[in-house]
């Protein structure tokens, strides 16, 4: 099998140029996080093959990815050579937890007419620690009253009376990383009938204000560790409010992986309510 065993040669050294270059998940050293798809080509149409992954590189200890949490085969990871075709491919998904070991990608082909061979890939994931916070400001500042300063649009004179607006302060923080990242920042409150909530600006210490693209993907240069996303909420007499911040669509730059925790992801703020407050009237 001289075209198999050239393929997977070239794997091999592809991976080793792409990590020299510049720390990028890759087939041999994937992030937990990333999904790799792992080919052999120049096959001929008709042959079998069956990818397997083993936990020992003599290929015993075979992994069953349905009861493994450490990876996932994203394809059925066996089958036939079709006509017309000449590879077999295998995408794999790596989850959190698999950097504690390694892992032996294997491939058994059968040709119709002759005898069956079989390869390995010797897979060494690594961590993920990039990890995106949303918290309050400070973290225990679960609530706060509703603003009722002129500047945040307060009016209390009858004949214009405007309760006007609540803002509220989130800070989003980067742990375990270097280099710059992005996200996409997402608000909601309850009641949900309130439209009158929006995100004013994110701002950084060392960039100042951080512009979105079209997609509302805001990327934060590595020089800066945390932003400040300020949000504008309408007020409302007799009404509580839940300001819920959500980061979605994370990313670090070159890995491109998102975060390794996404249970902290969002962060919730009460506004407690306003108390309804009748015409002045002469007793």
């Amino acid at each position: 099998m001289p075209l198999l065993k050239k393929k997977i040669v070239f794997i091999g050294t592809f991976c080793a140029l792409a990590i020299w270059a510049g720390a990028q998940s890759t087939p041999t050293h994937p992030y937990e996080g990333a999904t790799h798809t792992y080919v052999l080509n120049g096959l001929t149409p008709g042959v079998e093959y069956d990818f397997f992954m083993t936990s020992h590189v003599d290929g015993i200890g075979v992994l069953d990815p349905n009861m493994v949490n450490e990876f996932d085969f994203l394809t059925c990871p066996n089958g036939k050579v079709g006509a017309g075709e000449s590879t077999a491919k295998l995408p794999v998904k790596w989850r959190y937890g698999a950097s504690f070991r390694a892992y032996y990608l294997w491939v058994t082909l059968t040709p119709p007419t002759s005898c069956s061979t079989s390869r390995r890939l010797e897979i060494l994931p690594q961590p993920n620690a990039f990890d995106l916070l949303s918290e309050n400001i400070p973290v225990d500042n679960t609530e706060s009253c509703p603003s009722i300063a002129k500047a945040d649009g307060f009016n209390p004179l009858a004949d214009e009376y405007s309760a006007g607006t609540s803002t509220v302060k989130f800070k989003v923080r980067r742990e375990g990383g270097n280099r710059a990242w992005s996200f996409d920042p997402k608000v909601f409150i309850e009641p949900t009938w309130n439209a009158d909530v929006a995100i004013v600006h994110i701002v950084a210490v060392n960039a100042g204000i951080i512009e979105s693209n079209e997609s509302n993907i805001y990327t934060v240069p590595a020089t800066d560790d945390e932003v400040i996303v300020t949000v504008a909420v309408r007020n409302y007499e007799g009404i509580e409010q839940i300001v819920t911040l959500a980061v979605k669509n994370q990313q670090e730059e070159n890995t491109r992986l998102g975060d390794s925790n996404y249970e902290n992801d969002h962060i919730q703020h009460r506004i407690t309510v306003m108390p309804v407050i009748m015409e002045l009237e002469e007793i």
